[in-house]
C-alpha cells in the first residue's frame, strides 16, 4: 500500500498500523457498522488526534458548513490547517448525501499519517456500502415477511381468492391447491427468526412460512398436502435441540383457522413427547354425531339473521366469529390483521343480530356447533331445535363416552365440572355451591382435563364439546338466548373466548366475551 511501505523499523512499525487497521474492521456481533465505529476510533489513536464519521452531519456540529458541503460531494474532500488544529474531511461512498469522515490532530499530517486516512477511508467506504446491503437485504426480507403475513391473515379470514392473488407475487402457484395442512413450531426463547429463516431454506418455496402475530416464540408453517413439507419439518425438528412442532389435519383453503386452531393444541401434546412432533388425532365431536341434515337445517335457521349482512361483510363477521370463539380478542386480532376493537364490534353485531347472549358458555358453545354445519349441503327437514338434536341416541352415547372418565374419580370431577359450567365457568360462585375452596376447584379442573384429554379452563372448542355433552345427558340447561345471561356474576373477565389467564372463569361479559387479558 503506497505511502506505508518502507524498511527497517520505520516499515515495521506502518505495518503493525496496517495490520491494527485490518484488525479494527473485522466485523463482528455488531455488525458493520459498528466495525466502522472502530475503524474511525483506531484512526483517531493511530494518528494521534481523534476521528468521527456523520452521517448525516449533526446539527451544531463544529465546521458544519464545511461538512455540510462535503457530505453534498462539493467538495468531496477538505482540508483545514489552524495553530494546534489539523482538519481532513472526506465524503465516503458514492451516494449523496455521502457519510463524512472527519480527522482532527494538533500536528501537521506528515506523508505517514496522510496515508493512513486514505487508507482508513477505502476501509470505511468498503464497511459502509456493506452494511448498506445488508440493511437492504433485511428490507427485502421484512417486506417478504409482511406479505406472507397478510396471506396467512387473509387464510385465516377465510379470505381464500385474495390470499391466492397476494401470494402469486411472491411465490407464484403455492396456493393452487386444494388442500393443505398446517404445522406451528415453537423455537427456543430468542431464536424463533432464525428457526424461521431455517424453515424457509428447508422448504425452499414448498410453504408458507410465518413468525407468528400472536406468540412470539411461535412459526406458522402453512404447507399444499403432498409436497414433501410435513416430512421435512419432521426431519428438521429431530435435529435442532429445543424445537417443537404440533400439526393440524389435512383441510381446504378455507379452513386454514381450523387446522392452526388443532396445530396449536397438537403442539401442547408435542411438548411431552420424546421426539417433540404431535399430529392431530382425531376425536369424535358432536358434530360428528349429530344427524348431518338436521343439524344442517337447525344452524341455518340458527345463523339466518346473518344474512341480512352484505356477502362481502358477512363473510369477515363469521371469519371473526370463529375465531373470536377459540382465541382471545388480542391473539384473534393479530391472526386476521385487524385490531380487537375490530373483533369486539364484529362479535357484538353477530350477537345482536342473533339475539344471543355471548357472555354464556352455552350460547357460544351453540354458535360454535352452529358454524361447523354452515356451509353443509344436505339440509334435512324442518329445523329442530338444539336440545331435540342433542337427545337423540348416538349423540347420547358419544356424550356419555365423553364423560364416562370423570365418574370413576374419587374425588367426584364430574359435580365440580357440572356446578362449574353451570356457573358459566366462574370459579368462586362454583366453589360455594360445590361447598369447597376456590383452590379445590382449580385443581378438579386441571383433572377433569386430563381425563377427557381437553382443554377447560382455557376455552375453545374443547370446552364447548363438554357443554354440549352435559347438555346431552341432561345435566346442563341450554340456555345463552338475549336477556339470559346472569346479571348477578360480575367478576371482572380474565381473557375471552374462553381463553383466561389465571383460571378463575371462562371469561363473560355482558355482550361479548372477547375483552383484554391482562
Amino acid at each position: 500500500m503506497t505511502g506505508l511501505a518502507g524498511g527497517g523499523v520505520e516499515g515495521e512499525r506502518r505495518s503493525g498500523a496496517l495490520a491494527g487497521l485490518l484488525r479494527a474492521a473485522r466485523v463482528g456481533a455488531g455488525g458493520h457498522r459498528a466495525a466502522a465505529r472502530r475503524v474511525a476510533d483506531w484512526l483517531g489513536r493511530a494518528v494521534g488526534g481523534s476521528a468521527r464519521i456523520e452521517a448525516p452531519v449533526r446539527p451544531g456540529s463544529p465546521d458544519g458548513a464545511l461538512l455540510r458541503d462535503v457530505a453534498a460531494g462539493s467538495p468531496r474532500s477538505a482540508v483545514v490547517a489552524e495553530p494546534g488544529r489539523h482538519l481532513r474531511v472526506l465524503a465516503l461512498g458514492a451516494r449523496r448525501p455521502h457519510p463524512v469522515l472527519v480527522v482532527t490532530r494538533p500536528v501537521p499530517y506528515d506523508e505517514a499519517a496522510a496515508a493512513l486516512v486514505a487508507h482508513a477511508a477505502t476501509v470505511l467506504e468498503l464497511l459502509l456500502s456493506a452494511g448498506e446491503a445488508e440493511a437492504q437485504r433485511r428490507r427485502l426480507a421484512e417486506a417478504g415477511a409482511g406479505v406472507r403475513l397478510s396471506v396467512l391473515q387473509l387464510l385465516m379470514g377465510g379470505e381464500v381468492a385474495l390470499a391466492q392473488r397476494t401470494m402469486a407475487g411472491l411465490r407464484p402457484g403455492l396456493l393452487d391447491t386444494e388442500r393443505v395442512v398446517v404445522g406451528v413450531l415453537e423455537a427456543p426463547a430468542g431464536e424463533r427468526r432464525e428457526v424461521a429463516g431455517a424453515c424457509e431454506e428447508l422448504l425452499a418455496g414448498r410453504a408458507l412460512v410465518v413468525r407468528c402475530p400472536a406468540d412470539d416464540g411461535h412459526v406458522i408453517v402453512v404447507a399444499p398436502v403432498g409436497g414433501g413439507a410435513e416430512a421435512a419439518l419432521r426431519g428438521f425438528v429431530a435435529g435442532r435441540h429445543g424445537v417443537f412442532l404440533g400439526v393440524g389435519a389435512r383441510h381446504p383453503l378455507s379452513r386454514v383457522a381450523a387446522g392452526y386452531d388443532e396445530a396449536v393444541r397438537s403442539l401442547a401434546a408435542a411438548r411431552l413427547m420424546p421426539g417433540r412432533v404431535a399430529g392431530h388425532a382425531a376425536r369424535v365431536r358432536a358434530a360428528d354425531v349429530l344427524d348431518a341434515g338436521a343439524a344442517a337445517a337447525w344452524a341455518a335457521e340458527y345463523l339466518r339473521p346473518l344474512e341480512a349482512v352484505p356477502a362481502p361483510d358477512r363473510y369477515q363477521l363469521t371469519a371473526t366469529v370463529r375465531l373470536g370463539l377459540e382465541f382471545t380478542a388480542v391473539n384473534a386480532a393479530r391472526l386476521l390483521g385487524i385490531s380487537r376493537n375490530t373483533v369486539r364490534a364484529r362479535m357484538d353485531r353477530a350477537a345482536g343480530l342473533l339475539g344471543v347472549e355471548l357472555g354464556d358458555v352455552r350460547a357460544r358453545a351453540a354458535l360454535d356447533l352452529a358454524l361447523r354445519f354452515q356451509e353443509a349441503e344436505e339440509r334435512d327437514g324442518a329445523a329442530r331445535d338444539l336440545p331435540a338434536l342433542l337427545a337423540a341416541g348416538p349423540v347420547l352415547a358419544w356424550a356419555r363416552d365423553l364423560l364416562a372418565p370423570l365418574r370413576a374419580d374419587e374425588r367426584d370431577l364430574g359435580r365440580t365440572l357440572r356446578d362449574w359450567v353451570g356457573e358459566n365457568c366462574a370459579v368462586e360462585p362454583a366453589a360455594r355451591r360445590r361447598g369447597v375452596h376456590a383452590q379445590t376447584v382449580r385443581e378438579h379442573l386441571r383433572g377433569a382435563e386430563g381425563l377427557l384429554r381437553r382443554q377447560l379452563v382455557a376455552g375453545g372448542g374443547g370446552l364447548y364439546e363438554v357443554v354440549l355433552a352435559l347438555m346431552a345427558v341432561g345435566e346442563l340447561e341450554p340456555g345463552g338466548g338475549a336477556g339470559e345471561g346472569d346479571e348477578e356474576r360480575g367478576d371482572p373477565p380474565q381473557g375471552c373466548s374462553g381463553r383466561s389467564g389465571p383460571g378463575d372463569r371462562a371469561p363473560v361479559t355482558g355482550s361479548c366475551p372477547l375483552t383484554v387479558q391482562s
